[in-house]
């Protein structure tokens, strides 16, 4: 204790000058050179380097989602029928390679499609017909209406007759228009019953052959800064220095399944795993391809993602990144920083 007593009476000038230093400091009253603890007023000159330090962050994860999903082969072949028609069409035969129930399934998907124009052609005639007897029922009723009103102030009879005949003659107009109608909803009802029992089939047939995987993974979101510009840029130097930034709106970044979803040696849970599995047949040409469990798998990362979004993922992503960004900047010298998004930016464009 006493060294150090005599070492701080010896060098006590020493101790004085850094106490000083940092009550100045503190104080505000050094100049910028000299106050290391000062922050730096970024000028808009800086703007380059603002920039520059940015697009060096390249990819920035916000938000996640890990969730599961479910897909089956048929939801393969509808994409591909979506997607390539024309060329199924042109070149049958090399997709019939690669997906070895495709065939069959679009005999099936073309006959269900067949059904389903027809079915809509005749609703649409049903229902034009139905509103057709809607107004004819309301033009009765006028016509009705204005007849008896003649009628009431009419006292002679040569007029009266003629009035009657074309009362008459509206009221077996619209009932022969009624039995029409009538006749038409039972044939209707019948086409309807059938179309239904057909589709019902149709669904059932889908499941006659058929891969389910689930799928378990994670979908990240985020912003990509690369594509910042000096123009997404706004730096204020005043008092208390203050940027804008127009940010790039948030995206999918990744969305992966990986073997093991979940492995340790108290769980282990697969990222993908069969469901369910029917081939429909014994025979091996009927058995899934290498490129049909390859599509179900990119089918479930697509899922995922679809999953995520309506979970709100770019939601979380938009809020997260603009905390993140705000810290970003107030860490290297701005006082006030305030982001936007380059959506809010359209939005205000084309309002």
């Amino acid at each position: 204790m006493t060294h150090i007593l005599n070492f701080i009476k010896k060098y006590w000038f020493i101790f004085a000058i850094i106490i000083l230093y940092f009550l100045l400091a503190g104080l505000n009253f050094l100049p910028d050179p000299l106050n290391i603890f000062r922050k730096k007023k970024l000028e808009i000159n800086d703007t380059p380097v603002v920039v520059q330090k940015i697009k060096e962050i390249g990819e920035l994860t916000t938000a996640e989602f890990y969730g599961e999903v479910y897909a089956d082969i048929n939801e393969v072949y509808d994409d591909l029928i979506a997607l390539h028609k024309d060329s199924l069409l042109a070149h049958s035969a090399l997709f019939y390679k690669d997906y070895s129930g495709l065939k069959v399934y679009m005999q099936k998907f073309g006959e269900q499609t067949d059904r389903e124009k027809e079915y809509n052609q005749e609703r649409k005639r049903y229902k034009n017909m139905l509103n057709d007897y809607i107004l004819k029922v309301s033009e009765f009723e006028e016509s009705e209406a204005n007849i008896i009103q003649q009628l009431s102030k009419t006292n002679g009879r040569k007029k009266k007759r003629k009035l009657n005949k074309q009362l008459e003659s509206i009221r077996k107009n619209i009932e022969q228009s009624k039995k029409e109608l009538a006749d038409a909803s039972g044939r209707f009802e019948k086409i309807e019953n059938q179309y239904r029992q057909k589709r019902f089939a149709y669904w059932e047939s889908r499941k006659a052959r058929n891969l389910v995987y689930i799928g378990r993974g994670w979908v990240k979101a985020g912003i990509n800064l690369q594509s910042i510009s000096e123009n997404d840029i706004v730096i204020n130097s005043n008092e208390e220095s203050s940027i804008q930034i127009l940010l790039p709106n948030p995206v999918i970044l990744n969305a992966d399944i990986n073997p093991w979803f979940i492995y340790t040696k108290e769980k282990q849970v697969r990222g993908f795993e069969v469901f369910l599995e029917k081939t429909g047949s014994i025979f091996t040409n009927n058995n899934f391809t290498d490129k049909e469990v390859k599509e179900l798998k990119h089918k479930c990362k697509d899922k995922l993602m679809e999953v995520g979004i309506e979970k709100g993922l770019l939601r979380n992503a938009r809020k997260s990144a603009a905390k993140t960004i705000e810290n970003f900047f107030r860490l290297i010298g701005f006082e006030h920083v305030d982001i936007k998004f380059k959506s809010d930016k359209q939005i205000a464009d084309n309002g």
